[in-house]
This record gives structure tokens, sequence and C-alpha cells, in this order.
């Protein structure tokens, strides 16, 4: 972009030097003039080439950073909602790991991005969360449900 600028200054003290010239001198300069602003166009493409290029690589690398972030967020929401539901609901996490909440969460998850009813969720929370015959009731599947649609990605 700031090469434009820069061609139009070199023309135009190009042009105040030819009207000083003999006109053998006027076409030496004014092929030289001519040369060296075909040689700033070709340099101006070759940039301008050179930066559409690029773009969808630095587009790429933009997207792949946002991915990452999300990914990373998306992480931390998981173990959080792991860390909370071990805090919460001892009985119910008892001997699980932490994969084994998070299929949970992943349930979860799925049946509200399915559009399934809330209440219908909470049943199968319910049953889902279940844990050496510890069953949690409708008030502690709800809040299993509520701390997991925030969770979700």
């Amino acid at each position: 972009m700031r090469l434009l600028p820069a061609t139009l200054a070199a023309a135009a003290t190009l042009a105040l030097v030819l009207g000083g010239c003999s006109s053998e001198d006027q076409q030496s300069a004014q092929d030289t003039a001519n040369n060296a602003a075909e040689s700033v166009g070709d340099a101006a493409q070759g940039a301008l080439s050179s930066a559409q290029s690029a773009a969808p690589g630095i587009q790429s690398s933009a997207g792949s950073l946002a991915d990452d972030a999300g990914t990373v967020f998306d992480d931390a929401k998981r173990a959080t909602f792991v860390a909370a539901y071990k805090a919460q609901f001892s009985a119910l996490s008892e001997g699980k790991s932490d994969e084994d909440i998070e299929s949970l969460l992943g349930s979860i998850c799925q049946q509200i991005t399915d559009g399934k009813e809330k209440d219908a969720v909470v049943t199968d929370i319910r049953s889902q969360a279940t844990n050496n015959g510890n069953e949690p009731g409708v008030d502690e599947a709800g809040r299993i449900y509520d701390q997991a649609k925030v969770a979700c990605p």
C-alpha cells in the first residue's frame, strides 16, 4: 500500500528532471522512469500476491488458535464439573473415575443438544448417577442438570 505513493512521488520527481533535459536525455530518462515504474508495479503485484497467498494460512492459524482456546475452555469446564460433582455428591461419586463422571456429563449434554425436556433429562440423571444403591433425589438430579448445562460445550 505504501508503494503507490512512493511510485507517484518518483514519477513526479522524474517529470521535473525531464523538463530540464535535451530530447535524447529525456527519452533515456523516460525509458528509465518507465522501467522503474514497471519494476515497482511488478513488486507491488508480487507483494499483493504474497499477501493474498498468506491470508488463508493466517486465517487458518487464527481459526486453529480459536479452536485450541475453545478446547482448553471446554476441558476446564469439564474438569470443573467433575470436581464440583465429587465435592457435592460424594455418595454418588464414590469409586467413580473422572472418566465415569465425564461420561455422565457427555450424556446429559447430548440430551440437552437433542432438545430433550429438562424433566426427562433429570429422570435419566437419577438412573445414570445412581451409585452403590444411592440414587439422587429430584433436587439433586436437578442441580446436576443445572451444573452440566453450564459445562456443556
